[in-house]
């Protein structure tokens, strides 16, 4: 039971991130359209189901990575305590690290294009960049193990 549960959650983590994927490439090419001028292919608003994409997708993968690293012990691979789940094998490691990288990479995607070249050109990018750049430090902070002090 433990090996389909992990399995299955992958599968829906993975899912979950193809959506997010698309959503930040969309508005990272409306926002370089835009931005040139006269484009008739894309809006600055984006539909209402991709803003909730960006928003709460892009939260819940956020929150997978901050959970994953939150419980990696520092200098260990994130994913390493999956290998001792029986029949996980190494493959859960490498579709951890694999996730993580392309959340790290979407992230900053939109933090640099929405955020700091294109600001306020497309909205829903510049806050998903707002957004992943404090969850970047959360997760940072997760797995140096860094607390605040009282």
């Amino acid at each position: 039971m433990p090996k389909f549960k992990l399995v299955f959650g992958g599968i829906i983590a993975y899912v979950l991130l193809g959506f997010y994927v698309y959503c930040i490439v969309y508005a990272v090419l409306a926002a370089n359209c835009i931005s040139r001028g006269g484009c008739q292919a894309y809006s600055k608003d984006l539909s209402q189901d991709m803003q909730n994409i960006l928003t709460v997708v892009g939260g819940l993968v956020s929150a997978t990575v901050v959970g994953e690293l939150a419980l990696t012990k520092p200098g260990n691979a994130p994913g390493a305590r999956l290998l001792s789940a029986k029949g996980t094998g190494k493959w859960a490691s490498v579709l951890t690290i694999f996730f993580m990288m392309v959340w790290l990479i979407c992230g900053i995607y939109s933090l640099v294009v929405g955020s700091l070249l294109h600001p306020e050109v497309v909205p829903a990018l510049t806050s998903a960049g707002k957004s992943w750049l404090g969850l970047a430090v959360a997760a940072a902070y997760s797995y140096l193990g860094v607390s605040p002090s009282p």
